[in-house]
């Protein structure tokens, strides 16, 4: 327990010494281009560290609730073959759960400092307060023993019921997989809009015959002197990754890619939500499409697919 308190203040300390010395570089440089990208830097160093941290929140969780059922199961055997409570939370401790397993030991200890079980249950429970089910459980299992009810029936009932929640949830995960795909196809759909943009509609747009009307560059029209922060960055952006000199091509690349960034990332969470009724849990899929989002602007850039 120390130790994880001890790891996620480095993590927090870290994180935080990124975000200011990214700012402190930025103030101190006195260009709006390079604070600009210190304040985008630190706002997704800032909701990345958040999001990762709630997400290995998120698994740690689910994995409990998996092996869970399986704790009560050697639960029930061990109270059957004559050991109390407390004396088969002790002999299950030495079976492998998983996550689920220092939650148990640390029961164990407890109990071997004197604790009465009552209190061990409790805490256990305090600490499992984010998963409503292995919360719920605890307390009917604490119930069921101070009241002297049957407990092995109680037991067996809980670890049927939650292994039938489970089979249930992965029915619902199956079923809304095809919905998760979806998402998926959009971020490709839109990578497709955008280079059907760049190779047809921006040439024509662009050219001198049409200037009256055309596609003008907001940096050279809204600017002054052809300079500002968003411009800057844009630039930046398109001759970093995509290899695209200053110029009209370069401002609606990297408008479309940041687009494109944007869609992706946050269909993400609407994908964990749909998948795993959970938005946190769609952190991994915002950073899939993220990855899928860059990988594939820079490759149509070297294919000649960007620009005009």
């Amino acid at each position: 327990m120390v130790s994880d308190i001890k790891r996620e203040i480095k993590f927090v300390v870290t994180t935080i010494g990124i975000i200011a010395t990214s700012l402190a570089i930025g103030i101190l440089s006195n260009d709006k281009g390079v604070l600009a990208n210190s304040i985008i830097l630190s706002t997704l160093v800032g909701l990345g560290t958040y999001f990762f941290y709630q997400y290995q929140s998120f698994r740690y969780i689910r994995e409990i609730e998996e092996s869970f059922p399986n704790f009560l199961r050697d639960l029930t055997d061990a109270i059957n073959s004559g050991l109390p409570l407390y004396r088969a939370i002790q002999q299950t401790s030495n079976i492998n759960y998983g996550s689920l397993t220092q939650e148990i030991k640390k029961m164990s200890n407890q109990i071997s400092w004197g604790i009465p079980i009552d209190k061990v249950l409790d805490q256990f429970a305090e600490r499992m307060r984010r998963s409503k089910r292995v919360n719920m459980a605890t307390k009917i299992v604490k119930e069921s023993y101070m009241s002297g009810g049957d407990l092995i029936s109680t037991l067996t009932s809980l670890a049927d019921d939650l292994t039938l929640l489970q089979d249930a949830d992965k029915e619902k995960k199956s079923v809304l997989h095809q919905h998760m795909l979806i998402i998926y196809a959009i971020t490709f759909i839109f990578i497709v809009i955008v280079v059907l943009i760049n190779r047809l509609l921006m040439p024509i747009f662009a050219s001198p015959e049409l200037a009256q009307i055309g596609l003008a560059n907001p940096c050279e029209v809204g600017c002054i002197g052809g300079e500002c922060a968003l411009c800057d960055l844009y630039y930046m952006t398109a001759n970093l990754l995509f290899g695209i000199q200053p110029g009209i091509a370069a401002y609606y690349s990297s408008l479309f890619f940041y687009m494109s960034f944007v869609q992706a990332f946050f269909a993400g969470f609407v994908a964990g939500q749909i998948s795993e009724n959970s938005m946190i849990a769609g952190f991994k899929h915002s950073i899939i499409l993220s990855v899928i989002v860059l990988v594939s602007f820079m490759f149509l850039s070297r294919m000649g697919l960007l620009g005009i």
